[in-house]
């Protein structure tokens, strides 16, 4: 089908109106400028006064609407005539219409514009014969150059717009395409392009300052990479050698391929700063929709973003393509964090979107790099026009600062694409005008939400100064983690695991989690660590304060809740007792809250009963975000699975069998996608259910917390404790239960505090209730939120009496407990049995001993004069994911006998026991009692070797085994296993 409906008719009197009897400036240069519009009537009669009142004006117009829904094309056929206006389809992308309009313009020659031939020698004043006419060249004015002058709706040329261009074009022959300077719409002295180029990272580079103001510093004509094309003068058989713009790029960055193409090409792009046009930029800044794009309105970020991807892979020299990508997908990578720390996660998602929505369809981008070839020029010559090396750090850097400033979304478009922000006008475009000199504080306070979130990485940094520096973070719960990410990979995907005597019991899969993030930090698994760690108390808070929007209107309330929620013991605790798995889920919690809420159909209210069905979307965000909270935590899955059964309950006592399929369907999904992900791993929780209660990490025993601490939400162990204060959280959540008219989210919020109370209970009896806690913490927290959103006007509109007072009580401990929380955390540390340690557990030369053909293990023994405790390491020590991998496995009895008898002092000797065994070495710790040194330095077959830092090292004097075949048992009984290294 075509795209356009109504082609321009090609009438002789068309032409008369812009073809000028006397020859204009410049007279070899014929001009067909071509306008496009697209719901542009707010700027089109100044587009169209710039175009018409030019000095030196063009010789034809073709212009095109692309099914304008307002009166563009009224206007364009107003002033231009109706002959000159196509209407094409609304979904024609502006490359589409250029191309219609140049297809539908004719080439002007000596024919049609008589000035460019000779005269003919009649002087009709005279009624005489020039004879000098006849000397005259055939065409007086040269060779005449066809030009395409690109405009949009919403561009004003100032009047010497064009006379500028052509003088620049002129005085260079091979320049093929000359752009003019860009000023903003609303301030015509703020510069917005003067030439244009693109970084290896894609960013849309112009090398000019934020709001930079235009006093003549960059008026000099000069090579650029590209030119926009508002205001784009294109040599006609330019445009045709290469094309015309790429119909994979409908909008954006269709200017800088194009260009860049005319440079590989051989062909000059220059920059006419003389020539002046004001842009408003309405698409980028989101003044109108962009539906060019696919069968709906896409973000200007997402269709800049993918626009920018495909213009790099498709024009990059291929020796280039293995550095740009790897850049260009760690630089997004970047941006995407940056944004959602920002507050901006609707940028973060066109990132994302608009990166892998180019990478998931190679055959595109090769068939571009095809029809492109090979550059005829060399690549030293481009260099220069791209940004220096280093060149966008700065202005990253500030466009970080400025998420944190809290800019709103809409303004954060505005400035993506020049980096420069439009101070704006006065008009019904206000909303983007910000001059006030307090305006920075101002948004601040209206989006408190990044300032929040760098407080807390303040006070988190403050108290976390011993856990910053050399060695690597380890103690409690955290075992070091492995120096290089491709261990991470080979400890989850290995089929056979080296740990203790070796088996092939699944690995936990939060180890695959780890390694995938560490991928995109480099490779560095201790950066990593460090920081889920250190900044899980800030990333909890900035989580918590994001997914509370739903739930309440006022800021402060937000930003309170969310404080209190980054101070829980459970959540500091976790940090200084290495509990990895509980840092990720203080983190991760907020947003599956939310998500679980959106799933349930809860935000639906009312419209629930009448039969509205939560989306699908946020059933897979609930599903996905439970996923990875269970790889760290396996306690959240039996905790969302009696949570999901409850609101089955719930909506088939509302309906009975009505809404039964939709809601159980979605709970199905949420509760079976973990264990099919996490399998096999998972499979072995359900055939153990009490593991659920372990967690990422070793299992560090603390002791049980009483039921007070419980109850004040404080899990116990190293600065888990809590104070009294807490238990104003617990009454302003029972307060919340007397708000009748949100009984709804009051309720909910509680049925969730009792079900995590519950778990926390069972898992205080045998580990750590921090995860749990919590569950319970975070939703007493909900409860009093909502029941303090209006608590000051209705209690003040009621007679003074008992409430008051207590209200002031309640409301005085639950802002005074966070304040002492951090207040306190600072002070003390946040270090605790973690700290930054030598994570080599054995001398450098017993740790090269496993990289020989015997793959030697080491015996560390410890303990105390009660009890006695060992390990079998091979290498230098365990590493993250052995102790799960360990208890896994299950203990051996024959071992267990084997060191029991040399701790005991037997006599015998028994290194061909410890052979068997692949032990090279024992190593006694400082710790264990003194006597087991007594006893092996009598024990026959070992040799001690050294004593460092308290710790004495044994040889075993005796060739070690790789294979120990032991009998079998007999039948009906248990069998033997093989102990040696590897199968």
């Amino acid at each position: 089908m075509s795209v356009h409906s109504h082609p321009a008719a090609q009438h002789p009197a068309a032409h008369a109106a812009f073809a000028p009897a006397e020859p204009p400036a410049f007279p070899r240069h014929v001009v067909t400028a071509v306008l496009v519009a697209h719901d542009g009537a707010r700027w089109l009669p100044d587009a169209l006064t710039g175009l018409l009142g030019q000095e030196r004006p063009v010789q034809s117009v073709v212009a095109a609407d692309t099914g304008s829904a307002d009166d563009s094309a009224q206007l364009l056929a107003d002033a231009l005539g109706p002959d000159r206006v196509l209407h094409l389809a609304r979904r024609s992308g502006f490359g589409t219409a250029v191309a219609e309009a140049v297809r539908n313009a004719e080439v002007l020659g000596p024919d049609e514009l008589p000035y460019l031939k000779r005269p003919s020698g009649w002087d009709p004043v005279n009624r005489t014969w020039r004879d000098d006419a006849y000397d005259m060249p055939e065409l007086p004015h040269g060779e005449p150059v066809q030009w395409l002058w690109l405009l949009h709706d919403d561009c004003a040329p100032a009047p010497d717009a064009l006379a500028e261009l052509l003088r620049v074009a002129d005085d260079h022959p091979r320049a093929a395409i000359v752009g003019p300077k860009l000023r903003s719409w609303y301030d015509s002295r703020q510069l917005l392009e003067v030439g244009v180029s693109i970084a290896r990272s894609g960013r849309r580079w112009t090398g000019l300052e934020r709001r930079e103001q235009d006093q003549g510093q960059h008026d000099q004509v000069r090579p650029v990479l590209a030119v926009s094309t508002a205001g784009m003068l294109v040599r006609r058989d330019v445009w045709e050698e290469l094309g015309g713009f790429d119909p994979r790029l409908p909008l954006m960055r269709d200017d800088v391929d194009l260009c860049w193409r005319a440079q590989a090409a051989g062909h000059q792009v220059l920059v006419a700063p003389d020539a002046a046009l004001r842009h408003a930029e309405a698409a980028a800044r989101e003044r109108r929709p962009i539906d060019c794009v696919g069968r709906s309105v896409a973000g200007p970020h997402r269709v800049d973003k993918a626009g920018a991807v495909y213009t790099l892979l498709a024009n990059s020299r291929g020796a280039a393509l293995p550095y740009v990508l790897p850049r260009l997908i760690l630089s997004t990578l970047l941006r995407t964090l940056a944004y959602l720390v920002g507050k901006v996660p609707g940028q973060a998602l066109d990132e994302v979107a608009g990166l892998f929505g180019t990478l998931l369809r190679p055959e595109k981008i090769l068939a571009a790099r095809k029809r492109r070839g090979r550059p005829a020029v060399e690549k030293d010559e481009l260099r220069p026009l791209f940004p220096p090396p280093g060149a966008t750090v700065r202005a990253t850097v500030e466009q970080v600062a400025s998420h944190f400033g809290g800019r709103s979304e809409p303004e954060l478009s505005s400035g993506g694409r020049h980096g420069a922000v439009e101070s704006g006008p006065g008009d019904e475009d206000a909303d983007f005008l910000e001059v006030e000199q307090f305006a920075r504080l101002k948004r601040i306070a209206r989006r408190p939400g990044p300032m929040l979130f760098a407080v807390l990485l303040l006070v988190s940094l403050v108290a976390c100064r011993d856990l910053l520096g050399g060695g690597a973070l380890a103690g409690g719960a955290l075992l070091p983690a492995p120096g290089e990410v491709s261990d991470l990979w080979a400890h989850y995907l290995d089929g056979w695991h080296p740990v203790g005597i070796g088996g092939t019991q699944s690995a936990p899969p939060y180890l695959a989690v780890l390694a995938s993030v560490a991928t995109l930090f480099l490779g560095s698994t201790g950066f990593t660590l460090t920081l889920l760690l250190v900044c899980s108390v800030p990333l909890a808070g900035f989580t918590a304060y994001f997914a509370s929007r739903p739930l309440v209107e006022s800021r402060l309330l937000r930003a309170w809740g969310s404080v209190a929620y980054a101070f829980l013991p459970a959540a500091t605790g976790a940090l200084a007792s290495g509990r990895l798995g509980t840092a990720v889920l203080a983190v991760l919690l907020p947003l599956m809250a939310r998500a679980a809420v959106a799933a349930s159909g809860f935000q639906l209210g009312e419209r629930a009963r009448g039969g509205e069905r939560p989306s699908w979307r946020a059933t897979w965000a609930y599903a996905l975000l439970l996923t990875f909270t269970m790889a760290f935590t396996p306690v959240v899955w039996p905790i969302a699975l009696v949570l999901g059964v409850g609101v089955l309950g719930v909506r088939f006592a509302q309906s009975r069998a009505e809404q039964l399929t939709a809601y159980g369907l979605r709970f199905l999904a949420v509760v079976l996608t973990p264990l099919a992900v996490l399998a096999p791993w998972s499979i072995d929780l359900l055939t153990d259910p009490g593991r659920f209660l372990d967690e990422a990490g070793l299992d560090y025993a603390t002791g049980s917390a009483s039921a007070l601490d419980l109850l004040a939400l404080s899990p116990g162990g190293p600065k888990g404790g809590g104070t009294l204060l807490l238990l104003g959280f617990v009454l302003a959540a029972l307060a919340a239960l007397m708000r009748g008219e949100r009984r709804l989210a009051v309720g909910t919020a509680w049925a969730v505090a009792l079900t995590g109370f519950l778990f926390a209970a069972l898992a205080n009896g045998s580990g750590w209730a921090g995860p749990a806690t919590l569950v319970y913490g975070l939703a007493l927290l909900s409860a009093g939120v909502v029941g303090a959103e209006g608590a000051r006007e209705r209690v003040a509109a009621q007679s003074f009496g008992w409430r008051q007072p207590v209200a002031l009580l309640i409301a005085a401990a639950s802002a005074a407990a966070p304040l002492w929380a951090a207040a306190s955390w600072m002070l003390s540390g946040a270090d605790g049995p973690l700290g930054r340690r030598d994570p080599e557990q054995v001398p450098a030369f017993v740790a090269a001993e496993s990289g020989v053909r015997d793959q030697a293990r080491t015996l560390v023994l410890d303990g105390d004069a009660a009890r006695a405790d060992y390990v079998l390491v091979r290498g230098s020590g365990a590493r993250l994911g052995d102790a799960e991998l360990a208890g896994a496995a299950g203990g051996d009895s024959r071992l267990d006998k084997v060191v029991a008898n040399l701790i005991a002092g037997s006599g015998a000797d028994q290194t061909s026991q410890l052979g068997g065994y692949a032990i090279r070495f024992v190593l006694v710790r400082d710790s264990a009692a003194r006597q087991v040194g007594r006893v092996l330095d009598v024990t026959p077959g070992l040799t001690r070797l050294s004593q460092e830092g308290g710790s004495a090292l044994w040889r075993v004097d005796r060739r070690i085994s790789r294979v120990t075949i032991v009998p079998g048992a007999p039948e009906g009984g248990q069998g033997g296993a093989a102990a040696g290294a590897e199968p």
